[in-house]
């Protein structure tokens, strides 16, 4: 085009005109991004299978240190968290740390004087709810923690009201696989109720696996008690947080496999806030 009658051109025209030009040199522009286009399609798929968790944590705390004993009055916070429904039975695995405050307090050491207190603390959850994409509230119950690995199963009451005609989308802990360093991977997980729950896809990759003390991965994207999955659909694990005292804590995820596997004690165990139920 003669650049005299371009620039005669309304400036709108113009511009869409430049832009046209420059994309018919560069076809990538053009085409889609496939990696964009596997994410989508696992987010469309898989993306029913996070839920949240809601219940009322009552913290007990108990402190002793030096030749005297602390009291520490009893507090009652609503806790929420993220979970992702791993069988269709209504079986769901999140992060305990993310539902069980007492942790985040439970082993301090304080200095008081030439003393060292030290805090322990239990937390017992009631009003255990989940909260289905649809925004279906429906009581739950914890049936085995890990603390250890930082995960909790809860199995939601199907014989309920609330939970009647639902249906559970669950991912499958055995369609998944290993994951290697810079790996594309997807995570899928869902805003908070300001923004309506809404479900959320993000795409990162593989940026560490350790295998001492055992395996574990870090994502770029990842959050506790959300699936992440290869670009293939294949789920790479669930990501937790892992904690050292006296450590900055850390997200991980733990691989499918090794959920699967306590996720198989957890279908036949009793409500853990009753027996405390702890994977074997």
């Amino acid at each position: 085009m003669n650049p005299i009658k371009l620039l005669n051109l309304k400036p709108g025209l113009c511009a869409a005109i430049v832009c046209l030009v420059a994309c018919a040199g560069s076809p990538r522009l053009l085409a889609e991004d496939p990696l964009a286009a596997a994410a989508r399609q696992v987010f469309t798929e898989k993306q029913d299978s996070v839920v949240w968790l809601s219940a009322v944590a009552k913290i007990a705390f108990s402190a002793e240190g030096g030749r005297e004993s602390i009291s520490v009055p009893e507090q009652e916070i609503k806790v929420e968290a993220l979970g992702t429904l791993i069988d269709p039975s209504g079986l769901v695995v999140t992060s305990l740390s993310q539902i069980d405050p007492a942790r985040k307090f439970s082993g301090r050491e304080l200095r008081r004087g030439s003393s060292t207190i030290k805090v322990e603390a239990v937390a017992t959850l009631k009003e255990f709810k989940v909260i289905m994409p649809d925004g279906t509230e429906i009581p739950g119950e914890i049936i085995m923690k890990d603390p250890d690995l930082d995960l909790a199963f809860i199995r939601i009451k199907t014989a309920s009201k609330e939970a009647k005609g639902v249906v559970f989308r669950a991912v499958d802990l055995k369609n998944s696989a290993p994951g290697a360093v810079l790996d594309e991977v997807v995570t899928l997980s869902r805003m908070d109720e300001v923004l309506n729950r809404a479900p959320v896809v993000t795409r990162g990759r593989v940026s560490m696996v350790t295998k001492k003390p055992r395996e574990f991965l870090r994502v770029s994207g990842g959050l506790p008690g959300c699936p992440t999955f290869l670009v293939d659909g294949k789920l790479l694990g669930i990501t937790v947080t892992r904690s050292v005292r006296n450590k900055t804590p850390a997200d991980v995820i733990i691989p499918a496999a090794d959920v699967l596997e306590i996720a198989d004690q957890a279908k036949s165990a009793k409500p853990a806030e009753k027996g405390d139920t702890k994977a074997k």
